[in-house]
């Protein structure tokens, strides 16, 4: 199994974790590795989610092989499209989440973000119709990121994403993730959360109705204590919905047996 989705320091300026602790972990745990750190242009704190690429390359590209591949993950922005894309086609990655970390200017993690909104579903349908509008515009990317990252600091005492509640921007956003062959994440931050893997599922089983194919599965960890967090269970919840989990290499996908 691969854990395609962690964050090292310095490259991602909120991880924990040094180059030496994931690769004791991967040695510990046999899991195949993607590092995928932070790179979100016009981010709204400066300075924050930004690496020396060059850097980044030079000291981790001798230990890449087939278990341990170099990816990073961008800030979807459709004010930065043209940097973004630019960015990829630049550096040899093997795999590009595409994440959406910011909206209407505020970072996701940011109570001032939520108090822009009356409510959980204006809050909520902003950020969904912001992610499709971003992939609609971008495309060069193979795996979107947490779809439901704006559960994490959400303010409300139902903070799950529920497809019931959204379902005509999730089916957009799915629709058009099938249309493109690309994958969808399934990101196990929220793993210790009993309702949220059942959203996840339900959401992952319509990516399947509406002709998805492929997920990506990953811990996104920031410390080495979380890496391979739960994959088993990610695993089975991809192959309970009948998607094919795959890893990325050069930017092609391969199917994880």
């Amino acid at each position: 199994m691969y854990d395609t989705h962690m964050h090292t320091k310095p490259f991602s300026t909120d991880s924990e974790m040094e180059l030496s602790e994931v690769l004791k972990r991967k040695e510990e745990s046999e899991l195949g590795i993607v590092l995928t750190e932070h790179m979100d242009y016009d981010f709204p704190a400066p300075g924050v989610y930004r690496f020396d690429v060059d850097a980044y390359f030079k000291a981790y590209s001798p230990h890449r092989s087939d278990q341990f591949l170099l990816g990073v993950e961008i800030g979807l922005q459709r004010s930065v499209a043209e940097k973004n894309h630019k960015f990829v086609k630049t550096w040899p990655f093997d795999m590009v989440i595409g994440s959406v970390h910011a909206v209407c200017g505020k970072d996701l993690y940011e109570l001032s973000y939520f108090q822009s909104f009356p409510e959980k579903k204006s809050a909520y349908e902003t950020y969904l119709r912001d992610v499709y509008e971003n992939i609609r515009d971008f495309d060069d990317f193979d795996t979107l990121g947490h779809i439901d990252y704006i559960c994490r600091k959400a303010p409300y005492s139902d903070q799950l994403l529920r497809y019931e509640e959204f379902s005509e921007m999730i089916d957009k956003i799915l629709m058009l993730l099938a249309k493109r062959k690309k994958s969808l994440e399934i990101n196990t931050r929220l793993f210790d959360q009993k309702e949220a893997v059942q959203e996840l599922e339900i959401i992952c089983s319509r990516f399947a109705k509406l002709g998805g194919q492929m997920v990506t599965i990953g811990s996104d960890a920031h410390k080495a204590s979380a890496i391979g967090s739960r994959i088993e269970n990610a695993y089975e919840l991809a192959r309970k919905c009948g998607l094919i989990p795959v890893v990325y290499k050069a930017r092609q996908p391969y199917p994880v047996k």
